[in-house]
């Protein structure tokens, strides 16, 4: 029995349609595969005595942890262009101290915290956060309008860390009013509330009408949003980082993929 060409090649058509389908949906998927992981992250060698280099994702699987790896080199470049400014008034060099905090490594994002220090002439010297969300499914810093409610978004703006790296900050007058209602909670102990009277009084009074402009990160380990702002350098040591536990920001009408994110990257131990 002879076969039919044109039936054979029309099988074979098919067949390679199908094959394409299937790699053109593959490829779609893979994004938010990769999204869906846990990261690992690998220390790199310091920038130089006591700065912190950003940790880089090891073996990036997508075109978007391999973004955000040039991102955060971008970061090491800035502080140490920085450092390398800083000089106290006899022309010597300052004093710079870097130190980098994960906060959250997947599913969906990967959060850092960094903290820095320094004293490059002057009465006093400085200290400063910034936060710092990476989107995994695009490489890009998360648009907190896409995942919070517009209560807690307020006005959106740009801040410049110490080392002259832009950062987002939200400043919303009901996400302030839940930090202040998890600020240095009363202990029943009179030495020690009355200790923390003054920085309770900073973090409320200095604010009384338009709200802070507050930075934010996801904490896996406390599990919720971690928020915080600068204070005036007499009570800098007050500005402490409140975290928004994630039943509030379901409560709030933060998106699933946000407090989804959250419970996966807590239960899992981060």
């Amino acid at each position: 029995m002879k076969r039919n060409p044109r039936s054979t090649a029309s099988r074979g058509g098919r067949a390679a349609i199908r094959h394409g389908a299937c790699a053109v949906l593959l490829a779609m998927a893979a994004p938010a595969w990769a999204a869906d992981r846990t990261v690992t992250l690998k220390a790199q060698p310091e920038a130089k005595a006591d700065i912190a280099v950003m940790p880089q994702i090891d073996a990036p699987v997508d075109e978007a942890e391999r973004r955000i790896n040039t991102a955060l080199k971008r970061l090491d470049g800035n502080v140490r262009k920085a450092a390398k400014q800083c000089t106290v008034g006899d022309g010597k060099p300052g004093d710079w101290g870097r130190s980098v905090e994960t906060s959250m490594r997947g599913p969906s994002f990967v959060s850092f915290v960094i903290h820095d220090d320094s004293f490059c002439g002057g009465a006093h010297p400085n200290s400063s956060t910034m936060s710092i969300v990476y989107d995994l499914t695009t490489g890009a810093p998360v648009d907190w309008t896409k995942l919070l409610p517009p209560s807690l978004i307020g006005t959106v703006a740009l801040a410049e860390g110490m080392d002259g790296t832009k950062m987002v900050t939200l400043a919303s007058k009901r996400l302030h009013r839940l930090y202040l209602e998890r600020y240095r909670p009363k202990a029943g102990d009179p030495k020690k509330d009355d200790a923390d009277k003054e920085c309770r009084e900073s973090v409320t009074e200095t604010f009384s009408g338009d709200p802070p402009a507050m930075m934010a990160w996801l904490d896996a380990k406390e599990g919720g949003l971690a928020v915080q702002f600068d204070l005036a350098h007499a009570v800098q040591a007050c500005a402490d980082a409140v975290v928004i536990p994630n039943a509030v920001l379901r409560r709030e009408g933060a998106k699933p993929i946000l407090v989804d994110a959250l419970d996966a990257a807590r239960a899992a131990g981060q």
